[in-house]
């Protein structure tokens, strides 16, 4: 079992690392570290990964938390206006649920998205 000291120095090396690359791509703050606690919760109930894989899809879920929260956030404003009394922690919730989502959501899309090539290539022939 790892240090507990260790852990939490890598986690805070991935917050602080997530959140930097994230502002280049102009993401918001918040919606990364709101994806991160997301994908770290998620992580707990998938079974043992390498290090490098695991790193991986929180990085992954920390990411696609931080892109799609806002788009998450204004269409659940537009079907649903009572919404606005919510405020800001829609975005933020939406976050942490698009980061415990996506390391089950991601594999599956990609898997669909390999069976739609398979199906065209395979009736092309």
């Amino acid at each position: 079992m790892p240090e507990p000291a260790v852990t939490t120095a890598s986690i805070a090396i991935a917050a602080g690392t997530i959140t930097l690359s994230g502002s280049l791509f102009g993401v918001q703050y918040d919606a990364l570290l709101a994806g991160l606690i997301g994908g770290l919760v998620s992580l707990t109930y998938l079974p043992a990964m390498s290090l490098l894989k695991m790193a991986g899809t929180v990085a992954g879920s920390a990411l696609l938390a931080g892109f799609f929260a806002p788009v998450l956030a204004a269409a659940g404003l537009h079907f649903f206006p009572w919404l606005q009394s919510v405020g800001d922690f829609l975005r933020l919730a939406g976050a942490a649920a698009l980061g415990l989502g996506a390391q089950v959501l991601v594999p599956a899309g990609m898997r669909r998205l390999r069976a739609m090539v398979q199906e065209k290539t395979g009736a092309a022939k």
